[in-house]
């Protein structure tokens, strides 16, 4: 009886070791887990909280180019503006609109991020194109608020998400879905001339989805341009 007793002992403690090795395996593998996916999240985040990208077949093929000033000395396919780590609501009209359209490159503020780029036509013949922004990445409902105002040649349209009743909001364009905000054609483009785009992005803070509930929020957009199909 004493060997049986002490068999079944053996037994229990041998569970009890087991059953608590698998829980700290499973703990490991769970930190494991969520260090990849935290690691994921601030690659990803990290890389700009807006970026334009330009085709390299419409660069190769069409002879178009993507810099941040005029002169084209930065010329590039990819441009990544830096992101705010905080952004407070504000109203379109605390923005120095005239000032932030005439500076080229990154003119962002405390609260708003504004970035002037330029396409040009280095090629011999007349090119069309077309440009979309859409949105990559959205952290705790942010996109209810943003203002998204686009610049092309000094022409203004500002998007923003519907309301919650399904209607646009006051003097603004309806994002197109969920995750594309505007998408337009430029047709014709001559030889050697040049467009002038910028791109302001705040959180309205007359807006009535701006509330507490969005603080913390991220928004991760790209705006592409890519050759225009028939």
């Amino acid at each position: 009886m004493k060997d049986a007793t002490i068999k079944v002992k053996a037994e229990k403690i041998y569970k009890r070791k087991f059953f608590s090795r698998i829980v700290k395996m499973s703990l490991l593998v769970l930190l494991l887990f969520f260090s990849i996916l935290y690691l994921i999240l601030y690659v990803v985040n990290s890389n700009g909280y807006f970026t334009i990208k330009l085709d390299k077949n419409l660069k190769a093929e069409r002879h178009i180019l993507l810099s941040s000033d005029s002169e084209f000395s930065a010329e590039t396919v990819e441009i990544k503006v830096k992101g705010l780590e905080y952004m407070d609501n504000i109203t379109e009209s605390w923005i120095p609109i005239d000032e932030v359209i005439q500076k080229e490159g990154d003119n962002s503020a405390d609260n708003y991020i504004a970035y002037t780029f330029f396409i040009k036509n280095d090629g011999e013949n007349k090119v069309d194109y077309k440009n979309k922004i859409v949105i990559e990445s959205v952290i705790k409902n942010v996109d209810d608020a943003v203002r998204v105002a686009v610049f092309t040649n000094g022409e203004k349209k500002v998007y923003a998400k519907k309301a919650k009743d399904g209607k646009e909001e006051p003097n603004t364009i309806a994002f197109l879905s969920n995750h594309l905000i505007m998408e337009q054609e430029r047709n014709g483009l001559e030889p050697g001339k040049i467009d002038r785009y910028t791109i302001l992005v705040w959180l309205e803070g007359k807006d009535p989805e701006c509330i507490d509930d969005i603080i913390g929020g991220e928004m991760k957009m790209s705006m592409i341009i890519t050759e225009k199909s028939e």
